[in-house]
């Protein structure tokens, strides 16, 4: 199992409405590629983790690499896993606006790791951590949602 985390910066335009079809799009084909994932949109930064067969994660990272809703795009960490941290969620999602007491502590990961991305995928332990945090905090609010 591979995984890769990439960070980029959303074009001003790019509105929630766009997003949402982007997510619903995204989510039918990764269903059929077996790839499953985290979306999380902060302050006009996306920050992605996708994982599954590698070629596979590694084709969709050249299209999304490609797409002109975003830019910046900056690869932050890969390697291989032994399992899936999104394994019911073709594509967990979160967009950080508004109030949500609930997701208090994973909007302060997002914030502080935009501010020092050097530093906060390395070490991999570390990562890990993160999209464990998330996917627990994800969870709690959306329960079934991204089934």
């Amino acid at each position: 199992m591979f995984c890769l985390v990439y960070k980029s910066i959303a074009d001003p335009i790019f509105e929630p409405v766009q997003i949402q079809e982007m997510l619903e799009k995204a989510r039918v084909f990764n269903e059929t590629q077996g790839i499953t994932g985290c979306l999380l949109h902060y302050d006009g930064v996306f920050i992605q983790y996708l994982e599954g067969n590698q070629l596979k994660v590694l084709t969709l990272f050249d299209k999304i690499n490609k797409d002109p809703r975003h830019k910046d795009l900056i690869l932050l960490s890969h390697g291989y896993i032994e399992k899936r941290e999104f394994k019911k969620w073709e594509m967990a999602f979160e967009n950080f606006m508004g109030e949500n007491d609930q997701l208090q502590f994973l909007r302060l990961l997002v914030g502080s790791y935009i501010q020092d991305a050097d530093n906060a995928m390395d070490p991999n332990p570390t990562s890990k951590f993160f999209w464990r945090t998330a996917k627990r905090l994800l969870g709690t609010k959306h329960s079934e949602r991204y089934r």
